[in-house]
């Protein structure tokens, strides 16, 4: 049986919900009992879970999973224009291997956190578009 020490903890968190807990942490400690989280920390943590999703921002910042769950269906923390472009990628052709198939690899992940991994086996940009298209769709 392994322990989790505080260190292991912290170390596992992304540099951004790191940094974002101390700010909770510190606002914790400095607040009068029975105050409620300020609008800025919401709209940070609000961020944070469009990146790294729901459950990973609840863990690291110690707060309510369904009210973060309500303020992101709300649209809280996301102010116009705020959100970066969405931005063209393009992917060079895959080599082929010595047996004479397309082989290689596109992950996608969406800002909410899910991911859509496909192993690219001879299959051509018709037969890919349409399932990048779902993912898209339904990753609103």
């Amino acid at each position: 049986m392994t322990t989790t020490t505080m260190a292991t903890v912290q170390a596992s968190k992304p540099a951004g919900l790191h940094s974002l807990a101390r700010r909770f942490m510190t606002w914790r400690a400095t607040r009068p009992r029975g105050q409620r989280i300020p609008p800025e920390l919401w709209q940070a943590a609000t961020a944070m879970a469009r990146v790294h999703g729901i459950n990973p921002t609840v863990a690291a910042l110690k707060i309510n999973y369904y009210d973060l769950q309500r303020r992101l269906q709300n649209g809280e923390g996301c102010r116009r224009g705020s959100l970066a472009a969405p931005v063209f990628v393009e992917v060079p052709p895959v080599a082929l291997s010595p047996d004479g198939e397309a082989r290689g690899l596109v992950e996608l992940v969406h800002a909410g956190g899910a991911r859509l991994i496909l192993h690219r086996c001879a299959a051509g940009a018709d037969e890919l578009l349409p399932l990048v298209e779902l993912f898209l769709r339904h990753g609103r």
